[in-house]
């Protein structure tokens, strides 16, 4: 240990919130817990230093005479007394989860009434779990697996005439919580498998093998996460848009029947499918607002207090796209800071600018996007998908911006064609974006074409950035170019 704030107690006590660190401090001071006055002596030293703990002046030498003024210093004492911290920590977070499971608490004490043959506790216990567990709507599936255990404590309980007696219900129950433990867990790891063979394309697993024994064991359960899976795991490519919307709406009616964790992962899924289809030309961008709107009321999009880059700008995307300006001002508010710190600037300028073009302010947003240097790859890159947009509005406008468009246009292709940060496949939607752009000008800039062959000019049923954009412009060039030929 060369530096004091490098040790694993300090490193574990970063972790902590104020009021885990109060209790910890109670935790050391009970006889029951420590015997070690010098590790309280340790902890006090240390604790005037949280949150940040860095200090280069405090030594181990210095910390070491804080905590023994007479004592001779030794290197080897304060390291030991480090890795004695290090351990009351680790049996602090033990119990303290401990204290806030009750399932866990609940499972050790009937076990240990067990073992001490006190019976009429025992049995009390367990029938009290189980009602407590049976109330309990809806269920995670951790209470399955204790519903499973407390049935299984009881009817392998040594007195055998229990066991014997007919018409018993321990044995049926038993069954149906190891067959919900084993349904609910199965499923979310299939579902998991599906969505990596679906981006991952060399990785290849046997659903069909793992679906014939889901549905086997599945067959005649009635729950509502289970009801979820089947219609998703019953998704067809010739009608995955009606399934689709069939699971959608489904999703919706069943939400608070299910349990968080079960919330979580639907979501998560039907936001992945939703931006499939999207990709494929078959829904719109907006389609996703709502779904990502719940995904934050409810806190399932935050992964340890953070919001990912990609679900950021997924969100304002939607948001401008539908118009909710009110919303997109408020999410880049309150949300750009839950961004990993690197990117936030770039994140909340490309907003701004994105925001500002939907409400058609176009010089604003020319402005930031043309006073401000993105750091990060993919910033850049949607920030010149944005700068297009723009051009080609002003194109649409003023004839005159036609050679800054093309200009833009060529840039663009160019630079997206000798990166090598990107793979073809990443890179794709954005070549198609330039192709498509271009090809929707020159369209708009011959005189001689009819609009009939116009509306078959673009195909969006393939993976291209800014598809509804795209589909948008196509309508406006129509309808300008119909305008157009009849002043002729």
């Amino acid at each position: 240990m060369t530096n004091v704030f490098t040790a694993k107690f300090v490193k574990i006590i970063k972790t902590w919130q104020p009021e885990e660190l109060k209790a910890f401090e109670s935790w050391l001071r009970s006889p029951w817990c420590n015997s070690n006055k010098n590790l309280v002596r340790l902890f006090e030293c240390l604790r005037k230093y949280y949150p940040e703990f860095d200090d280069k002046r405090l030594t181990k030498e210095k910390l070491f005479h804080k905590i023994l003024p007479d004592g001779k210093f030794s290197d080897r004492r304060i390291n030991n007394l480090f890795s004695e911290g290090f351990l009351a920590a680790q049996r602090f977070l033990i119990f303290q989860n401990l204290l806030n499971n009750q399932n866990l608490q609940d499972h050790l004490l009937t076990r240990e009434l067990q073992n001490r043959y006190l019976e009429d506790w025992f049995f009390k216990a367990t029938q009290k779990t189980i009602d407590r567990l049976e109330a309990k709507a809806p269920k995670d599936w951790e209470d399955h697996l204790e519903l499973y255990q407390m049935h299984h404590q009881v009817y392998h309980h040594p007195n055998q005439n229990l066991r014997l007696q007919p018409g018993s219900s321990t044995i049926v129950n038993m069954g149906e919580q190891i067959d919900l433990v084993y349904l609910l867990g199965k499923a979310s790891i299939i579902n998991e498998k599906v969505f990596r063979s679906r981006i991952l394309k060399d990785e290849r697993h046997d659903i069909e093998a793992e679906l014939k024994k889901w549905y086997a064991v599945s067959d005649g359960v009635q729950h509502p996460a289970i009801d979820l899976y089947r219609l998703r795991f019953a998704y067809t490519d010739e009608k995955r848009l009606e399934q689709y919307q069939v699971l959608r709406a489904a999703f919706k009616d069943r939400f608070i029947h299910l349990n968080p964790k079960e919330q979580k992962v639907h979501l998560l899924s039907l936001i992945n499918d939703t931006m499939l289809l999207v990709k494929q030309g078959q829904l719109d961008v907006v389609d996703c607002l709502d779904l990502y709107q719940m995904g934050l009321e409810n806190g399932m999009l935050m992964n340890k207090g953070k919001l990912s880059r990609n679900t950021y700008t997924l969100i304002v995307s939607a948001s401008n796209t539908k118009a909710s300006f009110e919303f997109t001002h408020r999410f880049i508010e309150q949300y750009t800071q839950h961004l990993d710190e690197s990117i936030q600037t770039d994140c909340a300028q490309w907003a701004w600018a994105h925001t500002s073009y939907w409400q058609k302010d176009l010089d604003t947003s020319l402005g930031i996007l043309q006073g401000y240097h993105f750091k990060t790859p993919y910033l850049q890159l949607i920030g010149r998908v944005l700068h297009t947009q723009i051009y080609f509005d002003l194109f649409l406008k003023d004839p005159s911006y036609q050679f800054y468009l093309f200009n833009y246009l060529d840039t663009f292709e160019k630079r997206l064609n000798r990166d090598k940060l990107w793979s073809k496949m990443n890179k794709v939607s954005f070549l198609r974006f330039v192709q498509k752009c271009r090809t929707l000008a020159k369209f708009y800039l011959d005189i001689g074409s009819d609009t009939t062959r116009g509306s078959k000019l673009l195909d969006l049923n393939e993976n291209v950035q800014a598809s509804n954009w795209l589909q948008q412009k196509k309508e406006t060039v129509l309808q300008l170019k119909a305008k157009r030929s009849s002043k002729f």
